[in-house]
C-alpha cells in the first residue's frame, strides 16, 4: 500500500506538471497569436496610409507636371509675342480649365505684375516675395521653382511655382508664376481620410506646413523643421518614403505616419513638396488592445476551470482508491478463487443460476449496481434490476436459458442516477442434463457512447454551421474533386441540389482564363499553404460573376493533406463598382469623352503601335470657335450644351478606332491611326462640316450655329513623341485661327512644304 500511494502520489504531481506545461503553451500560444496580430495590424495600416499618402502624391505629381507645362508654355509664348492684349483673358482661361491653378502671373524684372489672371494683381510690385527672390538669384530657365508657403494678399496660405523668363541674352527677365488653390487640395485630402482620427498634411520641402485636413488653427505656415520631428527624421533619412510613428511636432499627438517626398524624375524641382497621411495609434491599435483583454480573462477563466477541475478529479481519485483498497480486504480471501479470472477482464462479469439469483459477481458488476458483496450474493436478478430493466431482458435471459448465446447494447441508469451504456454478452452454462444458468459478460460502453453521441452532435452542429453561413463553404478532395458545398454555394453556381456538382472537378464552372490560377492554388494548398484567388465564374444557368476564394490545407490525424477548405464571397458588386470608378477616373464628366490625363495616355499607346508595327498616325487639334462669347451671350449652360454637342458629332464623325479627348475648356484632341496626312486633311474637313451644318436649338426655340478650327500633324519619324506632334497640331490649329477661324490647317514641316488649309 505504501508503494501504491507512493505512485499515486507521482501521478498526482505528473497530472499538474502536465496541466502548468499545458497552460503555459496555451498562454504562449495566444501571447505569440496577439504579438503577431499585432505585427498584422501594424503592417495592415501602414500599408493603407502609404496608399492613401501615395494617392495625394500621385495627383500632386500631376498637378506639379500640368502647371509645369502651362508655365512652359506660356513662357515660349511671352518669349514669342511678349506680352498681349489677350493674354490676361488666356490665363483666365487656363486658371478656369485647371483646378489646382488658383492665379496665374507673369512679372517683369522688377517683379511688376505684367499680366495676370486677376485684373486687381495687375501693376502690383512684388519684388519682396520669396517665390520673386529666389528664382531672381538662380535664374535657371529649366528649373521648376517652388516657392514655401506664404500668406497671399487675400490672407490664405499658398504655395506658388514659377519659372524664369530669359532675357535675349540669357539674362533674368523675370518670371511666370501659378499659384496652387488650397480648396483644391482640401478636397483631394479629405477624400483620402478613411478614419475619424486620420489627417493629412502637405509641407514645404524646407520644413513650412502649407495644408492640414481636416483643418487646425495655427497649423498653416508653422515651420516643422525641428529636431525629432516627424518632417526632420524623413528629410535626414533621405528616403522618398517613410512610416513613422511617435508624437507629432505639429499637435503634440502619438500617431503612425505615412510620409512622401514629390520631387519627380521629370521636373527639376528646387525643392521638394513633402506629405503626411497619419492616424492616431491608441485608434490604430484599439481592437488589438481590446483582443488582449478578452484573450487574456479567457486565459485566466480556463486556468481557474482546469485547476479546480484536476484538484476535484483528484480529490475523487484519492477517494476512489481508499474505498477500492477496504472492498479489496474486505474480500479478498472469499474470492480468492475468483482473483485471476476477473482481475484481468476488462469488464463486468456475473453468474446467474436458473432460478436467475446471482452466483458471483466481480467487482464491477459490483460497483455498477452498486452493491457489496453480502447484498449481490444470491440476489434475484428481478430485485437488482427492477421490474423495467428486467422486462426489457427477459427474452435474452430466457434465450439464454435454452442455450442460446445472447449479445446486445443496453442503457442503463446505475446506482448514482447517471446514465450508462453496456454491451453485454449471456453465455449458457451447459452441463449433460441441459442449462444449469449463464454466465453475463457486460462491458461497460459508456465513455465510447458518448464520443460517440458528442460526435455526432458535433458533425450536426458543423454541417448546421455551415449549411446556415451565408458564404459559400465547400470541401474539395486534393484532386481538386468537390466533395461538399453548403446551400449558399450552391446558389452562387446556380445549382439545384449538390448532386449537379458533387464529384465534379470545381475548375469545370471557372471561366477558362483563371483555371490555371485555380489549378496553382489547389498546388498550393495540398504543399500546406493557404491562399487567396479572384477568379470570374459562369454559373450552371449562364450568369456570371466575380468570386473572392480563401482556401486553407485540410488535415487528417496523422497531419495528412488530405484536401481543400474553402471560404468563398461574392464580390461582383464590388468589381461592378471599380469598373465604374475606373470609367469616372478616365471620362470627361460633360462629354463623356476621354479626359485629358486618359487621352496622353491611349495617345501614347497609339503612338508606341505605330512605330513598333509601322503605318500612319495623324493628331487633329480641335477649338469652338468664340466659345467664350458663347458663355457671355447665352450663359455656360448653353456653352455646356454646346460642348456635349461637339462630342456627339466627333463620336459620330469619327471611327470607332480613332481616340477623341478633351484636353480642357473648349480645345479637344484627335488620335487617327493609320491614318496619313491627306486623309486625315479629308477626316478633319468631313469634322468641320459636320459640325458647321449642325445646331443646337435654344430654350428660347431659336438654333445656334457654332463652327470649329482643326490643326493636322502627321507622324514623320521615329524620334517624334506624342507632345511634339500635339504641340506642332496645336501651331497648326493657331495657323487656322489665324486665318480667320473655321479653318483646317495642316503642319508646315521644315522641308519648306506648303501649309494645307481648308475652311469656308
Amino acid at each position: 500500500m505504501p508503494d501504491l500511494h507512493h505512485l499515486k502520489q507521482n501521478s498526482f504531481f505528473t497530472q499538474w506538471l502536465i496541466l502548468g506545461f499545458a497552460l503555459l503553451i496555451l498562454g504562449g500560444a495566444a501571447g505569440f497569436n496577439l504579438y503577431v496580430d499585432r505585427g498584422r495590424t501594424e503592417s495592415r495600416e501602414r500599408g493603407r496610409l502609404l496608399t492613401q499618402a501615395r494617392v495625394i502624391q500621385e495627383n500632386l505629381e500631376q498637378n506639379l507636371t500640368a502647371v509645369s507645362r502651362v508655365l512652359a508654355d506660356l513662357r515660349k509664348e511671352v518669349l514669342q509675342r511678349k506680352v498681349t492684349p489677350g493674354l490676361p483673358d488666356r490665363l483666365k482661361m487656363l486658371t478656369d480649365a485647371m483646378p489646382g491653378i488658383r492665379t496665374l502671373l507673369i512679372l517683369d524684372g522688377d517683379g511688376t505684375v505684367l499680366a495676370s489672371s486677376r485684373p486687381d494683381l495687375l501693376g502690383g510690385n512684388f519684388a519682396y516675395r520669396d517665390y520673386f527672390k529666389t528664382p531672381r538669384q538662380n535664374p535657371d530657365p529649366e528649373m521648376l521653382f517652388v516657392s514655401p508657403p506664404f500668406k497671399t494678399t487675400l490672407g490664405i496660405y499658398g504655395i506658388n511655382v514659377a519659372r524664369t523668363i530669359p532675357g535675349p541674352r540669357g539674362e533674368f527677365a523675370g518670371i511666370i508664376v501659378a499659384t496652387l488653390d488650397p480648396e483644391y487640395f482640401n478636397i483631394l485630402m479629405t477624400s483620402v481620410l478613411y478614419a475619424p482620427d486620420m489627417w493629412a498634411a502637405i509641407a514645404h520641402g524646407d520644413g513650412i506646413q502649407f495644408l492640414m485636413v481636416p483643418e487646425r488653427e495655427g497649423q498653416a505656415g508653422k515651420n516643422l523643421a525641428q529636431p525629432g520631428s516627424f518632417f526632420t527624421r524623413h528629410r535626414d533619412s533621405g528616403k522618398e518614403t517613410d512610416v513613422l510613428t511617435g508624437i507629432a511636432y505639429a499637435t503634440g499627438e502619438e500617431r503612425m505616419m505615412a510620409v512622401r517626398s514629390i520631387q519627380t524624375a521629370k521636373l527639376r524641382q528646387d525643392k521638394p513638396l513633402i506629405v503626411a497621411v497619419g492616424r492616431d495609434l491608441s485608434a490604430v491599435y484599439a481592437a488589438w488592445r481590446k483582443d488582449c483583454q478578452i484573450q487574456g480573462g479567457l486565459f485566466g477563466l480556463i486556468a481557474l476551470g482546469f485547476t479546480l477541475g484536476l484538484y476535484a478529479y483528484q480529490r475523487r481519485q484519492r477517494e476512489f482508491a481508499r474505498k477500492e483498497a477496504e472492498v479489496a480486504e474486505a474480500r479478498a480471501a472469499e474470492e480468492r478463487f475468483m482473483k485471476a479470472l476477473t482481475d484481468n477482464i476488462p469488464g463486468m462479469v456475473a453468474y446467474w443460476n436458473r432460478d436467475l439469483r446471482c452466483g458471483f459477481a466481480n467487482k464491477a458488476y459490483l460497483e455498477w449496481f452498486g452493491k457489496t458483496p453480502e447484498q449481490m450474493q444470491g440476489i434475484r436478478m428481478q430485485d437488482l434490476m427492477g421490474d423495467e430493466l428486467f422486462h426489457k431482458n427477459e427474452p435474452f435471459i430466457s434465450a439464454a436459458l435454452r442455450g442460446e448465446r445472447q449479445h446486445f447494447e443496453r442503457t442503463l441508469t446505475k446506482a448514482d442516477g447517471s446514465i450508462g451504456y453496456t454491451w453485454a454478452h449471456y453465455i449458457p452454462d451447459l452441463d449433460a442434463d441441459g442449462v444449469r444458468g449463464f454466465f453475463a459478460l457486460v462491458s461497460d460502453i459508456t465513455d465510447v457512447k458518448r464520443a460517440q453521441i458528442a460526435l455526432a452532435e458535433s458533425e450536426w452542429t458543423l454541417k448546421t454551421i455551415i449549411e446556415t453561413e451565408p458564404e459559400c463553404v465547400k470541401v474539395l478532395a486534393a484532386d481538386g474533386t468537390l466533395l461538399q458545398m453548403n446551400r449558399a454555394g450552391l446558389d452562387l453556381i446556380e445549382a439545384e441540389s449538390d448532386s449537379q456538382v458533387i464529384g465534379h472537378k470545381l475548375t469545370e464552372i471557372v471561366s477558362p482564363p483563371y483555371r490555371d490560377a485555380f489549378v496553382d492554388l489547389s498546388e498550393r494548398v495540398n504543399r500546406g499553404e493557404s491562399g487567396m484567388l479572384e477568379f470570374e465564374i459562369v454559373g450552371l444557368k449562364g450568369g456570371h460573376r466575380w468570386l473572392d476564394t480563401h482556401a486553407v490545407p485540410m488535415r487528417d490525424a496523422t497531419g495528412q493533406i488530405t484536401g481543400l477548405l474553402g471560404v468563398t464571397r461574392d464580390i461582383t458588386a464590388r468589381k461592378k463598382a471599380e469598373q465604374a470608378l475606373e470609367q469616372l477616373a478616365q471620362t470627361d464628366f460633360l462629354t463623356n469623352l476621354a479626359n485629358r490625363r486618359h487621352f496622353l495616355i491611349l495617345a501614347e499607346q497609339e503612338l508606341s503601335r505605330t512605330l513598333r508595327y509601322g503605318g500612319a498616325l495623324s493628331v487633329l487639334m480641335m477649338d469652338i470657335d468664340h466659345f467664350k462669347k458663347v458663355n457671355d451671350t447665352y450663359g455656360h449652360k448653353t456653352g455646356d450644351v454646346v460642348l456635349q454637342r461637339f462630342g456627339e458629332l466627333s463620336r459620330q464623325t469619327l471611327r470607332e478606332i480613332d481616340v477623341i479627348g478633351r484636353i480642357g475648356g473648349e480645345e479637344f484632341a484627335v488620335v487617327l491611326p493609320q491614318t496619313d496626312g491627306e486623309h486625315a486633311l479629308e477626316v478633319a474637313e468631313r469634322l468641320r462640316r459636320s459640325i458647321g451644318d449642325a445646331e443646337v436649338v435654344l430654350d428660347q426655340g431659336l438654333p445656334l450655329h457654332f463652327t470649329v478650327s482643326i490643326g493636322v500633324a502627321t507622324l514623320t519619324g521615329a524620334d517624334i513623341n506624342i507632345d511634339t506632334l500635339l504641340s506642332q497640331a496645336d501651331q497648326a490649329l493657331y495657323k487656322a485661327k489665324k486665318a480667320g477661324r473655321n479653318k483646317v490647317c495642316a503642319y508646315e514641316h521644315r522641308d519648306g512644304a506648303s501649309m494645307k488649309w481648308h475652311g469656308a
